[in-house]
């Protein structure tokens, strides 16, 4: 009886484990500011500390390449993770189902009662003894099954907590990396290509939150919370609030044609933030790479490098993709043709194509250059400002240099 017990106790605990989430938190407008903020602050704070030497230069550009290295590690060793748990809950439920059939047959009410009755029940005595090894083997099978049961749960315990810490260092380096980057001044205060210094990055979070608000979101609510808590009345309904975009599930290239002239990634000298596209053809239409809001549009001199000029007009669109928010920003622009919490879809012209350098030294070539945000956590502490890869949401773009129409 005291087995059949244990089968209850353990059945019992499996319902109560729950696998751990691991998806990023999704962030309030509010606390998407304040992380702006504090990552700008701490930033500072360690720009201002000293100038680096040559040799602490050179040690912190170890150290940064380390710790980029170990976030690489603790991202595969969370993966890894992350499927043994899985593995393990399948486990669990593959012998909670072995030990509720096991149950069907050795009734709770007579205990063991039930193999003897299932031996005794022998029409002859061969079959007397058959039925005797098939009682013991299956008692045997029934308490190996249920210590096995018990050891995967122990198990998925450890993994679960396993996995929390490693989110947890990942965090922490995370945050490391920022300051090492921003001891690293020299390198990281040159205006690169779509790349905000801290104090205009705090002021642009601040501009497009600004814009949410307006729009009707509360600073208590996610992006994701902000786009679908107010759905579109049917016809002859009330007035709604909120921000109404409808979703998508689809998206466009950014130019009617042309190539990859640059993509996401490290290159040789820094890291690029975006990709960039171009056809050549100074003053072609550039569209949004799918329909949304325009939550901001920027002029000329928004940001500089050493008094001039960088990234000239860019326009911030607002999208949400299959119920998800993601926010796109187009730089070099040679000029804009839509204004702030204007409506946009995918064949709206947002402006014209620019990329002279004697105009806007960020650029080096007629092209457009996008970023991509996840509208949710786009300000967390984390390397190039929370820009995440186009190709995310955009798995139809080509490699570099080939060539594409829309």
């Amino acid at each position: 009886m005291q087995k059949f017990c244990l089968v209850f106790l353990t059945i019992i605990i499996s319902f109560t484990i729950a696998i751990i989430p691991t998806q990023a938190k999704e962030q309030t407008l509010n606390e998407l500011l304040a992380q702006a903020k504090a990552n700008r602050d701490a930033y500072n704070k360690a720009k201002s500390q000293k100038e680096l030497s040559e040799q602490e230069r050179n040690e912190a550009i170890k150290q940064k390449e380390a710790v980029t290295v170990e976030i690489d590690s603790i991202n595969t060793e969370l993966t890894k993770i992350e499927k043994d748990v899985r593995e393990l809950q399948n486990s669990i439920d593959k012998k909670d189902k072995e030990i509720k059939e096991i149950m069907k047959f050795v009734q709770i009410s007579n205990g063991e009662s039930a193999y003897l009755e299932y031996a005794f029940g022998a029409s002859s005595f061969t079959d007397f003894i058959y039925r005797v090894s098939v009682a013991e083997q299956l008692s045997d099978y029934n308490d190996e099954l249920i210590k096995s049961y018990n050891a995967d749960i122990k198990s998925l315990e450890i993994k679960q907590k396993e996995l929390v810490t490693k989110q947890a260092e990942l965090n922490k380096k995370q945050q490391e990396l920022t300051i090492l980057e921003a001891k690293l001044s020299k390198e990281i205060e040159t205006l690169q290509e779509g790349m905000l210094t801290k104090d205009r990055e705090y002021q642009t979070a601040i501009d497009l939150i600004n814009s949410m608000k307006s729009m009707g979101c509360a600073g208590n609510e996610t992006m994701t919370q902000c786009l679908n808590k107010n759905k579109p009345a049917s016809s002859g309904g009330s007035s709604i609030s909120g921000i109404q975009i409808p979703s998508t599930n689809g998206t466009y290239m950014p130019i009617a044609r042309g190539r990859v002239t640059s993509d996401y990634g490290q290159r040789s000298s820094d890291f690029h933030t975006g990709i960039d596209f171009s056809n050549s053809q100074y003053g072609d239409n550039v569209y949004p790479v799918a329909s949304g809001k325009v939550l901001l549009v920027q002029s000329p001199g928004s940001y500089t490098e050493n008094g001039k000029n960088c990234g000239n007009y860019i326009v911030y669109v607002l999208h949400n993709i299959n119920g998800h928010p993601y926010v796109t920003s187009y730089w070099h622009l040679a000029s804009p043709s839509v204004s702030r919490y204007q409506n946009v879809t995918a064949n709206t012209v947002i402006g014209k194509m620019g990329g002279l350098h004697s105009v806007d030294v960020c650029a080096f070539g007629v092209h457009v250059h996008l970023n991509l945000f996840d509208g949710n956590t786009w300000n967390v502490l984390r390397p190039n400002s929370g820009r995440i890869n186009p190709r995310t949401i955009m798995p139809q773009i080509p490699k570099q240099g080939v060539y594409f129409t829309r």
